[in-house]
């Protein structure tokens, strides 16, 4: 049965053009088409001046000592051939003069062929040569005599005849030696690189699969010119419709096969604040492994200031990078080998160059590796080692870095409003108005070993996510270093709220994502591709301006100490925080706290009898700190019952037992 409802369909309408029509540019935009740098970076750039001009201080000393060393063998070689050089100029003379070398060849040809006409014609060509060069050669001989005769004379100084004398007889000697002999020895070796050009940047990036035409391949106009930058080139492509840099970067591998480089002499990047299919490919004169950092600029000399960026190392293209510690946490993380602790200390030793900042360090590995900052730490905020003592009071160190976040909140409020500051931050102004509220960096190695702790663990991860939080804009800096990357090593409320993360070496994904951030490996980190112990120091940074990959500093342990000693000076041989509270003894306190009726009791109770008896020292302190506290004294955590309940706590015993065995070793 037919369909009665059927209605004639109505005729498609085709719309109207949806390209914007073309309109010229106005004078603004006119003005602000640039094509590019007119002076090249080592010019504009302070830092990469001062490395171009240490860089030809270096090259123009070490060719002139090579040759001042060299110069016995000099002046043996030109005694050698002068004599020879001599001979040959001598002959080569006399063969002018007699025109004999003109056309010799034209007249042995016609003494062979039986000639003797044509042969007298060519030799009277030739003795008409001769006759007006014996006049030129008699007149140079004259004029050469002459010379040395004046040159001889007293009336010539010696500085005029030793030159001359000196210049005369090299020519000689260059002019009688072998040609595969030189006299001076060879100082510069060129090194082997490919010069980047537009046709190797599409085969690179060919290499890589995503692109499968060439010419889908553009230099943008204005910036796409390849160029030079730094010690390598610079070149900046638009790759096509579906194809980001992200894609390019993660396949590095490729895109060096396809340039015939080494990985770490091909850098490519992401450009921020450009589209995300606009590519930066830097490619190196040599493996960035093979070339020497310039010297951090405070090595020598100056101070930093906790408020402004300092110098932390530099980038593949051996520019400077900067880091900034206000409002900011540090958290290094890599694989053992990876460079953390040099990395780390780059940044406590600019801190070290500023008389402000107060310093606590634990270093939980007990390696030594920030033993030159002891100096800086008051005694009790100081601890390197890997017994459960150094983590007590590292739990201890957090304890006071809570208290003293809620303590500065206050008086850093009370600052802003007589003007010191616009918001209620601390700044250099309020800081060094207020000895209390001078900056804080408190650094822990091995973190993760507090934080995994079964006793304190979750109080510790608590207790920085706190000070994380708060404690950014109170002027108090936490900086961790772990080597475990997992869940459990490195709380989410721990990273997610640290602004300077810095991954160095790392075997895959995962830990890249859980130290920088969820996405950075797909947003271009690559902290995979560094080789522990090769790489040490390399890392990708993100938190201070555009993601980076940079290698800190190389600051030896000589170096920190000379730095540190440098800090000790500027703070006038005084370290600390001038409220920090007393060192006291756990079990002292404890006893004194102590119910004579009571055999034993519970940690929580403990703890708040400490609090309410002592609150300077104790008005942070929770059961499970208490507990590591007493731990590290050698008193056993034990079941107790008390009140009817059962829970961990210790005994008196046991506590009078432990101070008496401190007591009778004298601690």
């Amino acid at each position: 049965m037919a369909d009665i409802e059927t209605v004639a369909p109505e005729p498609a309408r085709d719309g109207g053009p949806v390209d914007p029509p073309d309109r010229r540019p106005d004078l603004a935009e006119l003005l602000d088409r640039r094509a590019g740098p007119v002076l090249p970076l080592w010019l504009t750039d302070p830092g990469q001046r001062r490395d171009m001009l240490r860089r030809a201080a270096g090259a123009t000393g070490y060719h002139v000592g090579t040759h001042l060393a060299l110069s016995p063998v000099y002046a043996g070689k030109v005694a050698w051939y002068a004599p020879k050089g001599a001979a040959r100029l001598a002959g080569r003379v006399l063969g002018w003069t007699s025109a004999e070398t003109g056309n010799w060849h034209l007249r042995q040809d016609a003494a062979n062929r039986n000639d003797p006409r044509t042969w007298l014609d060519l030799d009277r060509h030739r003795m008409r040569q001769a006759s007006w060069r014996w006049w030129v050669t008699g007149a140079g001989t004259l004029a050469a005599g002459s010379g040395g005769l004046v040159l001889a004379s007293d009336l010539t100084p010696w500085w005029v005849k030793v030159p001359v004398v000196a210049a005369g007889l090299v020519g000689l000697a260059r002019y009688g030696r072998p040609l595969d002999k030189p006299i001076l020895a060879r100082t510069v070796v060129r090194p082997v690189y490919r010069k980047l050009t537009a046709e190797l940047t599409r085969k690179g990036i060919m290499a890589t699969g995503l692109v499968k035409r060439p010419e889908d391949i553009v230099f943008p106009a204005g910036v796409g010119e390849i160029r030079r930058d730094g010690p390598g080139y610079l070149a900046i492509v638009d790759l096509p419709d579906g194809v980001i840099a992200v894609d390019v970067v993660e396949k590095r591998e490729l895109l060096a096969g396809g340039l015939r480089l080494p990985v770490d002499q091909v850098w490519p990047e992401v450009m921020p604040r450009e589209h995300p299919s606009r590519l930066a490919l830097w490619v190196a004169d040599r493996p960035v492994s093979a070339m020497k950092q310039p010297p951090w600029p405070l090595l020598r000399g100056g101070q930093t200031d906790y408020f402004k960026p300092f110098v932390y190392g530099f980038d593949p293209r051996m520019r400077p990078v900067d880091y900034r510690m206000d409002e900011r946490n540090s958290l290094f993380a890599g694989f053992p080998g990876s460079g953390k602790s040099l990395s780390a200390r780059v940044v406590m030793a600019g801190m070290a160059l500023d008389p402000l900042v107060q310093f606590a360090v634990f270093d939980l590995a007990g390696r030594g590796d920030f033993d030159a900052f002891e100096p800086l730490c008051p005694p009790e905020l100081f601890g390197s080692g890997a017994d459960e003592g150094t983590k007590a009071n590292a739990y201890r160190m957090l304890m006071w870095l809570l208290k003293e976040c809620d303590v500065r909140g206050p008086r850093i409020k009370h600052y802003a409003t007589q003007g010191l500051n616009s918001e209620n931050k601390l700044n250099r102004a309020i800081a060094a108005k207020d000895a209390r509220l001078r900056p804080v960096v408190a650094a822990i190695d091995e973190v993760q070993e507090l934080i995994t702790d079964p006793e304190i663990g979750k109080s510790s991860a608590a207790a920085m996510t706190s000070i994380i939080k708060r404690g950014r804009a109170l002027g108090i800096h936490l900086v961790l270093m772990t080597q475990r990357i997992d869940k459990e090593s490195l709380p989410k409320g721990v990273t997610s709220n640290i602004a300077n993360r810095t991954c160095l070496a790392v075997p895959s994904h995962v830990e890249t994502d859980l130290a920088l951030g969820t996405g950075a490996y797909r947003q271009g980190a690559q902290p995979t591709r560094f080789e522990v112990g090769v790489d040490s120091g390399w890392g990708v940074r993100v938190g201070y301006g555009p993601m980076v990959s940079a290698r800190a500093a190389y600051l030896d342990r000589a170096a920190v100490e000379k730095i540190c000693a440098r800090g000790v000076a500027l703070r006038g041989g005084t370290t600390g925080p001038a409220d920090l509270p007393a060192a006291r003894d756990i079990l002292d306190d404890l006893r004194a706290v102590w119910v004579p009726s009571e055999r034993g009791q519970h940690w929580d109770t403990l703890a708040g009898r400490l609090a309410d008896r002592f609150p300077q020292a104790y008005s942070a302190v929770t059961p499970e700190a208490l507990s590591a506290l007493v731990r590290a004294k050698g008193v056993e955590s034990r079941n107790v019952k008390s009140g009817g309940a059962t829970r961990k706590g210790a005994y008196l015993a046991d506590i009078t037992t432990a101070a008496q065995q401190r007591d009778g070793d004298g601690g």
